[in-house]
Formats: structure tokens, C-alpha cells, sequence
């Protein structure tokens, strides 16, 4: 599934004859095609149009002058209310956002930068390469820049809002790309969805305040709502076009990397929810550094029925991203998004747990090799993949003591102390190296690599452990203890099925148990990838007991 998400990130580079010999999945669309689908059927329309136009001997010419006269009108009653410069400053913001977001190097030091110090040590001069010049206190220039963009969009008037909101769940709409691709084997769809890299996507982002959704009383982020409408009018035909080929078989599997994660939980709830697939037929989601939307999100999981395991949400041990709603956040941050707009002063995850919004799902830290990240001071030492789970039989007490657990990690380190940190900017900074998609697929691939060393460790151990007993007549038992580590498939068709890695750091974990609580926490690393993918070592499912 990392490997998927990384090709979001490439979609027209996408080559089907490769995706289809290497990794047995066949290319079904992507939004580019939908897009040239769509911009082709107005063409069309247009021709047909202009054709009729042509028929009734109406000028084109005066009614271009018609319409152009009366643009112009429009434009100059509208210019002179607040709703037009209200508007104009929201897009502004967004687009402060989206700018910030890929262009940090023009205001921050970094190695490629020419740099010359200032008698302030707080001040820098950066020559880009553009030759202008910039000097500015990093500190008051970056919380500026945040703080003016977020109170634009927080404070907008609804009308203004709204009319984004209608953009962003417009079928033209694309504010992440996705593509589909299909499991001819297992009868699975795969919609795969990237993250932020457009203009409309951070105008999804910053459109945070809460609302209710499908209006079964749970609060989720309104701008990513209103993204996931618009995706699902784009992406609905694909959903029935596998289903009336396949039927009760067909299955579908959502996935992405920051807001394409979040995109496709909510993607796939509102399929459920408005009965377009049975639950049999939807996978349970995997995300991959996606930001918390939802407040009550295991509340609405028990009341659909559906599992916790439903989404496995897996965050690398630093990344940014997953901490940015959920985090908690002092009371004058809280009072003052409560001051400048009304939605969120009933909102009961900022009254209850100062936090915007609460995990949801499985919560799964994905640690790398400390070469590549320092390791997370309350995990142990070294990659694996690590699932909170309390070994109680109150559910209800093990759902709070999970939850305080994933309080305790999500503050440290607090978004705000990663943000201190001037050498986190930029491309070779440790905001991007922890959340890049990239970093997750090669944090995988690792993991796997080493359980894969483990496994094999453990197969010639047992091997000579077993050899003598198996070549005597009372040693016929002893090759089933051996199988219960390792099972072996078709080895013509180079799978292995595992039934199961478990390991637990305790020793490691004290100190993350006495944050938490008194009793010891137990933090798991579950490992369960299916074998083909292993074997073609290029994406991992996992199924989580």
C-alpha cells in the first residue's frame, strides 16, 4: 500500500504494462483522465451549442459582446460589496499557504542558500535564486504568516466559505489527484489518493472548523468534507461499475498519505453509510501520516458496526501532520477560536480534550532506522511498526487508557516544539523527511526487511533444531511446531503466508507506562504482511489481530 501511495505522487508517470507485469495490478483510471473526459464533453457541448447558435442565424460575435457586456457589469456591482474582497482574501490565504508549503527556502536558511548573518542574530539575509533579497526574524515571520491565513479563513464570513465549500464538492473539483487500479486475483479495487500538492488542497485544509457529518451527529473537518463530496461524485462510477461486474465478491480498498488519507476514510464511510457498497465489500482503510478529522470517529465506527481495525491509521513516530489537530492546545488558543466563529464553541473535542480533532481506528507508529530518524524517546530502540493495545476485559477502560496513550505521544513532541526548530523547514528538513511519502514507503521496505532477516533466522534455528527428530519415525510431530512459525504456499508462485510477528519492548516502555498510567501499557509490534507482497517487496497489506 506505501508503494501505491508513492505513485500518487507520479500518476502520469504511471506506465499500465509495468504495474501490471511487476506487481499483477491492472490500471483502471486516474482524475487526469477524468479531467480530460470532462474538459472533452464540454468542448463537445460547446460545438453542439455553437452549431444550434449557427442554425437560428444568431451572431456568435454579438453574443460573445452580450456576454462579455455583462460579465463586466456583474463584476463592478460585485467588486464594490464585501463579498468579492472577502473571497479575494480567502484565496489570498490559500494561496499564502500553498506558497509557504513549497517554497520555504526563499525565506529560511538552508545549505543551498547563500547566507549572510545580520548584526541580529535573530535576523537572516537569504539570496534566493532570483537574487532578491529577504531579511526578516524567522520566528515572527513564519507565525505571520500562519496565524494571518489561518484567522482569514477561520473568520470568513459563512457566505464566503460556503461558496469554497461548493467548489471544493463541485465534480470539476480535484483538489487531490487519485488513480484506480484492480486486483484481478483477489476481485479488489484499490483508490489511491495523494496529499496536499495543489492550491484547492490547501484551501481544503484550511477550512477546518467542524461540522456535522451525514448528519449522524459526529463533527468532522468541513473543508476535507466538502473535498470527499466531490471526490465521490467522480469516483462513484468506478465504485459501480467493479460492483456490477463482480457483485458480492467485489472488493474495494481505500488509501492515501496525509489529506488523500483522510479523503479516503471519509470516501469510504459515505459509501457505506449511503448504501452503495454492502460492508463485505469494503477493506478496511489505510492511511499514511493523515491529520485527524473526526470528533466521536470510534463512537461512529460502533454504531455502523464496523470494527476499529476498519482504519489503520500508521503515522511515522515524528510526523507533523498527525499532530496538527490533535495535539492539545492551550485555553487562549481554544477561546479564541471560539471568539471569531461560532462553530466551534460547542464543538466537545476542543471543550473536553482541548484538542481539535481525536484519532480514530487503529493508531499504528511506524518507526524508521534511527540513520534515517532519530528514534522516538518513548519507543524502543531501532524500525518496527507498533500498535497501542491494553491488555483488558473492559473495553471501555482500555479504550481510555489507549486514548491517553495516544495523548502522551501526539504531544511529544508538541507540533509547536517541531515548528521551533529552524532546521525542521525546507527539503532537507525533518517536517519533510518525516512526513514525505517517500520516507514511509522506505520506513516499510525496511521493517520488512528486517522481520524478513528475523523470519529467516528462526527457520534455520528451528531447522536444526528438528532435523534429526523429523528423519525418525517419532519426529513426525515435530515439523508441525515448525510450521506454525512459517507456512509455505504455491513457492511457484513465490508466496509465503506468516502467521504472525509478535514482539513487545517492555522494558523500553516503562517510561511511556507512567505517563499514562499506573499499570504498564502495553505497546505491540504487529507484523502481518501478506505474502506476495513481501516477495515482490514493492507494497504491504496489513490485517492487524
Amino acid at each position: 500500500m506505501s508503494y501505491l501511495g508513492s505513485l500518487a505522487y507520479g500518476i502520469p508517470q504511471i506506465k499500465p504494462e509495468n504495474l501490471l507485469r511487476n506487481h499483477g495490478l491492472r490500471f483502471v483510471t486516474s482524475s487526469f483522465e477524468k479531467k480530460e473526459q470532462a474538459l472533452k464533453a464540454e468542448k463537445e457541448k460547446a460545438a453542439a451549442e455553437d452549431q444550434k447558435k449557427k442554425e437560428n442565424e444568431v451572431s456568435q460575435t454579438q453574443v460573445e459582446e452580450e456576454n462579455t457586456t455583462t460579465s463586466v457589469e456583474v463584476d463592478v456591482k460585485t467588486t464594490s460589496g464585501n463579498r468579492i474582497s472577502a473571497s479575494t482574501a480567502y484565496h489570498i490565504a490559500a494561496s499564502a499557504a500553498s506558497y509557504l508549503h513549497s517554497h520555504t527556502k526563499s525565506i529560511l536558511p538552508f545549505k543551498s542558500s547563500k547566507t549572510m548573518p545580520n548584526k541580529d542574530s535573530s535576523e537572516i539575509t537569504t539570496v534566493g535564486r532570483d537574487d532578491s533579497i529577504y531579511a526578516m526574524n524567522r520566528e515572527v515571520a513564519s507565525f505571520m504568516a500562519t496565524s494571518d491565513s489561518v484567522t482569514s479563513v477561520v473568520a470568513a464570513k459563512e457566505e464566503v466559505k460556503q461558496a469554497v465549500a461548493d467548489d471544493l464538492n463541485s465534480n470539476h473539483s480535484s483538489p487531490c489527484e487519485w488513480f484506480v487500479c484492480d486486483d484481478d486475483q483477489s476481485l479488489t479495487r484499490f483508490f489511491v489518493i495523494q496529499g496536499s500538492e495543489s492550491l484547492a488542497s490547501w484551501q481544503a485544509n484550511l477550512l477546518f472548523e467542524p461540522i456535522q457529518f451525514e448528519g449522524l451527529g459526529v463533527m468532522v473537518h468541513r473543508g476535507i468534507y466538502e473535498a470527499a463530496k466531490g471526490m465521490y461524485e467522480q469516483m462513484l462510477p468506478e465504485v459501480r461499475s467493479h460492483l456490477k461486474s463482480h457483485g458480492n465478491h467485489a472488493k474495494f480498498r481505500f488509501t492515501g498519505h496525509s489529506l488523500g488519507g483522510s479523503l479516503s476514510l471519509l470516501l469510504n464511510l459515505m459509501l457505506f453509510i449511503r448504501g452503495e457498497v454492502p460492508p463485505s465489500s469494503l477493506l478496511p482503510v489505510i492511511t499514511f501520516g493523515a491529520p485527524s478529522i473526526m470528533c466521536g470517529g470510534d463512537r461512529l465506527l460502533r454504531r455502523l458496526g464496523l470494527p476499529k481495525s476498519h482504519l489503520q491509521a500508521i503515522t511515522m513516530h515524528r510526523d507533523i501532520v498527525p499532530r496538527a489537530f490533535s495535539c492539545n492546545y492551550p485555553n487562549h488558543v481554544a477561546e479564541f477560536l471560539k471568539a471569531i466563529n461560532g462553530n466551534f464553541r460547542n464543538h466537545p473535542c476542543l471543550n473536553n480534550q482541548k484538542l481539535l480533532f481525536a484519532p480514530m481506528g487503529e493508531f499504528l507508529i511506524l518507526q524508521p532506522d534511527d540513520k534515517f530518524s532519530p528514534n522516538h524517546d518513548l519507543l524502543p530502540s531501532g524500525s518496527g511498526l507498533y500498535l497501542m493495545s491494553y491488555p483488558v476485559s473492559d473495553s471501555t477502560e482500555a479504550e481510555k487508557q489507549i486514548q491517553a496513550a495516544q495523548a502522551v505521544f501526539l504531544n511529544s513532541p508538541h507540533p509547536l516544539e517541531i515548528l521551533s526548530d529552524h532546521s525542521a523547514y525546507g527539503s532537507g528538513g525533518t517536517i519533510q523527511r518525516d512526513h514525505d511519502m517517500n520516507s514511509y514507503l522506505k520506513s516499510i521496505r525496511n521493517v520488512i526487511r528486517h522481520e524478513l532477516n528475523n523470519i529467516r533466522k528462526a527457520r534455520r534455528k528451528h531447522r536444526r533444531r528438528v532435523w534429526w527428530p523429523l528423519v525418525s519415525p517419532s519426529g513426525v510431530n515435530a515439523g508441525i511446531v515448525v510450521r506454525r512459525y512459517v507456512e509455505t504456499g504455491n513457492m511457484g508462485h513465490g508466496q509465503i503466508n506468516f502467521a504472525g510477528i509478535l514482539q513487545s519492548g517492555k522494558e523500553s516502555l516503562k517510561r511511556f507506562s507512567m505517563l499514562v498510567a499506573s499499570q504498564h501499557m502495553h505497546l505491540l509490534v504487529v507484523l502481518l504482511f501478506p505474502a506476495r507482497m513481501l516477495i515482490v517487496g514493492t507494497f504491504s497489506m496489513f490485517n492487524f489481530r
